[in-house]
C-alpha cells in the first residue's frame, strides 16, 4: 500500500507545481498597450544611479513607475521630456507587474470619449474643453478655427462622444495629421448668420456645404430630428487659423416620421465663444492641442540653428 500512496502523493505534488507555474506565469506576463493623448510629470529613469522614473497619462490619473533599466526606444529616450504637459502623442507601453519596462512612440492611436467644458481651465476667465481626460483645448481656439468648433464644442453641447485618430511622426513623437468625428442628433434651427444648430450644438456656417445645408433646411422645414455625422481632417499648418488646417464634411440624414422636440425642449446652449485676447492665445496653440508637429519642427530648426 505504501507504493501506491507515494505515487498518489507525487502526482498531487506534481499537479500543484504545474498549477503554481501557470499561475505565476500569468501573473508575471508583461502587458502591452498604446496610450493616446497627453502625458505629464515625466521623470526619466536613470539606469546608472540606478533610479526609477515616472509618468502620468492624462490630466487626472496617478503617476506610474518606470523601471530604472526600462527600454526607451529612440527617439523616446530624448524627446519625451519636451512633449510632457500638452502635446498629444502615441506611446507603446510595456508593463510588467504594474511597472513600465518599455516606452516607444507608436505610429498611430485612437482616442474616443466624452468632451467636457471646464470653466477657468487655463486660469480665471480662460475656459477650455477636455477630451476623455487625455486632451485639452481653450475655448478661444474654437472662436478662431471653425473646423475645430464643429467638432469639440458640438460634442460637449450634445453630450456626444468625440473620436480622434492621430497619425504620429515617430521620428519626433508628435502628430502629423488627425481624423476626428462626432455624431450629432437633434432638431434643426437656422441662425441668421448662417450657423446651424443641431440639438444644442452649433455648426459654424463655413463648415456647412451647400448640399448639407439643403438637407438641414429640409429637416427644419419638416420639423424632424436630424442625424449629422461630422468628420474632420486636420494637420498642423502655420498659415491656418490657430495653426491647424481643417476640412469638415457633414453627412445629414433624417426620417420624415420622427418629429423634433418643441423649441422649448431644445435649448440653444452652444453660443460661439468670443476671442478677447487672440494674440495671447495663439502662441500657445502648438502646445495645447493639435499643433505638436509644428512645435516639433520649430524645435528642430532651433536646434539646427544653435548647432550651426
Amino acid at each position: 500500500m505504501a507504493i501506491p500512496t507515494l505515487r498518489m502523493a507525487a502526482a498531487s505534488l506534481g499537479a500543484v507545481a504545474v498549477a503554481s507555474l501557470l499561475i505565476t506565469g500569468a501573473a508575471q506576463a508583461a502587458t502591452t498597450t498604446v496610450e493616446c493623448g497627453l502625458f505629464r510629470d515625466y521623470v526619466a529613469p536613470d539606469p546608472v544611479a540606478p533610479a526609477p522614473g515616472s509618468i502620468t497619462f492624462g490630466l487626472s490619473a496617478t503617476p506610474e513607475i518606470i523601471a530604472a533599466d526600462a527600454t526607451l526606444v529612440p527617439p523616446a529616450d530624448t524627446n519625451l521630456s519636451s512633449l510632457g504637459g500638452g502635446a498629444p502623442t502615441a506611446l507603446t507601453v510595456v508593463r510588467d507587474l504594474g511597472v513600465i519596462t518599455s516606452l516607444a512612440f507608436a505610429p498611430s492611436c485612437t482616442l474616443t470619449g466624452d468632451v467636457v467644458f471646464v470653466p477657468d481651465l487655463f486660469g480665471p476667465g480662460a475656459d477650455g474643453y477636455t477630451v476623455n481626460d487625455r486632451l485639452f483645448a481653450p475655448t478661444a481656439l474654437m472662436g478662431i478655427n471653425d473646423g475645430l468648433a464643429a467638432l469639440i464644442p458640438t460634442a460637449a453641447a450634445n453630450g456626444s462622444q468625440l473620436s480622434i485618430q492621430f497619425t504620429i511622426d515617430t521620428t519626433i513623437g508628435t502628430p502629423s495629421a488627425f481624423h476626428a468625428g462626432v455624431t450629432l442628433v437633434g432638431g434643426v434651427k437656422l441662425k441668421p448668420n448662417g450657423d446651424i444648430v443641431v440639438g444644442s450644438a452649433r455648426l459654424p456656417a463655413s463648415t456647412v456645404s451647400d448640399a448639407a445645408r439643403e438637407r438641414l433646411r429640409e429637416a427644419h422645414r419638416l420639423g424632424v430630428v436630424a442625424t449629422v455625422d461630422v468628420s474632420g481632417e486636420g494637420a498642423p499648418d502655420n498659415a491656418a487659423p490657430g495653426g491647424v488646417a481643417m476640412a469638415i464634411t457633414l453627412a445629414v440624414s433624417f426620417e420624415t416620421g420622427t418629429p423634433a422636440p418643441t423649441p422649448s425642449g431644445v435649448p440653444d446652449t452652444s453660443v460661439r465663444p468670443t476671442v478677447s485676447h487672440p494674440t495671447d492665445i495663439t502662441p500657445w496653440l502648438a502646445i495645447l492641442l493639435f499643433l505638436a508637429a509644428a512645435a516639433g519642427a520649430a524645435a528642430s530648426v532651433e536646434r539646427t540653428a544653435t548647432a550651426g
